[in-house]
């Protein structure tokens, strides 16, 4: 949770650039100059947490209540006890590790098509909010139809019927959450209208996942960048405050969930989305929890009444740098009718 960039169709963890988010916000010279030193030390404000939100844990009334508290405050919370079984989320970051393990070149079969905004990029997203590139690797999927023709992957042999199936228990899930949200969000709506207007696999389908590698980054410079038959998975860079895994930027769809790994941080928010230019953590949580955030479709449909929230994936300090990170990301985004 492209939130953890996006190209100019699709949503993530870290993957829209400023370009694409017409809701008022931080300009991109603010966010510079607020966040010049990407290994700085978050704010420790006890204050400002993000939520984890318990979904047996309450009648729908009270965890609706508790969601929507979140997301009109920081705009980000995370659930557990959701219905997706840890045993899915193991199994899609196993599948995503085998993917990316695989040569650049044998990656690049698939490349990402803008109009389609599906398939595999390697580096290639420059938010405004840092004017650098991205370091990460990701493929992306849009549960349109027939958008995916010739861009699934051969191997892993599963890949796509593993993919299906995550997408199809993650996009009842932020159904299911947008449908909580809804009397808060958007009271002048008949229940149910948000999550109809959000389809898989339908001729103007927009929903997305992303799979996200974002590389170790090695302390010498000895790699050859240019040679793929070297390991393509290392960022032969040392941390550099002009460098992001994921610069600060906002998703333009309703709602973003995120799978992270409970040993591989990174991601932080702003700890107000009305213009604080404080950052506070985004850690993983145990129990299979999900990060959620809200986007900026819903920020409008709202009528402001909640807040697309800046976030972004810093470069890792120290002994986070030997290993890399991986996230997924399925972003809610309604359909182009």
């Amino acid at each position: 949770m492209a939130m953890e960039t996006i190209s100019t169709l699709g949503g993530s963890e870290n993957d829209v650039s400023d370009s694409n988010n017409n809701i008022p916000g931080p300009s991109a010279a603010s966010l510079r100059e607020s966040s010049s030193a990407n290994t700085a030390a978050v704010t420790k404000n006890a204050n400002v947490t993000i939520p984890t939100i318990d979904m047996t844990a309450h009648p729908k009334p009270i965890i609706a209540e508790q969601m929507w508290n979140a997301a009109h405050t920081v705009g980000f919370f995370t659930i557990i006890n959701h219905g997706i079984s840890e045993h899915d989320i193991d199994s899609i970051f196993d599948l995503s590790k085998t993917f990316f393990d695989q040569p650049r070149t044998t990656k690049n079969r698939v490349p990402f098509d803008r109009d389609r905004n599906s398939g595999y990029e390697y580096m290639t997203q420059a938010p405004a909010s840092t004017k650098t590139m991205d370091q990460k690797e990701s493929m992306q999927i849009t549960a349109r139809e027939g958008c995916m023709n010739g861009l699934w992957p051969e191997h892993p042999a599963n890949f796509r019927n593993d993919v299906e199936g995550l997408m199809v228990k993650t996009h009842a899930l932020a159904c299911s959450i947008l449908s909580l949200l809804e009397p808060y969000a958007c009271p002048h709506l008949q229940p149910g209208t948000l999550a109809g207007s959000h389809r898989l696999w339908k001729e103007d389908g927009q929903c997305t996942l992303r799979l996200m590698h974002y590389p170790p980054v090695t302390l010498n410079n000895e790699d050859d960048d240019d040679d793929e038959d070297d390991d393509n998975n290392a960022t032969p860079t040392p941390p550099s405050k002009n460098l992001w895994r994921a610069g600060a930027h906002t998703d333009w769809g309703c709602i973003t969930l995120l799978f992270q790994r409970l040993d591989q941080p990174g991601l932080e928010c702003r700890a107000d989305p009305r213009g604080d230019a404080l950052w506070i953590e985004v850690p993983p949580v145990a129990n299979g929890g999900i990060t959620v955030n809200v986007g900026d479709m819903l920020q409008l449909w709202s009528g402001e009444r909640l807040k697309s929230n800046m976030h972004r994936v810093r470069m890792p300090r120290e002994e986070e740098g030997k290993k890399g990170r991986y996230s997924t990301a399925f972003f809610l985004q309604a359909d182009g009718r």
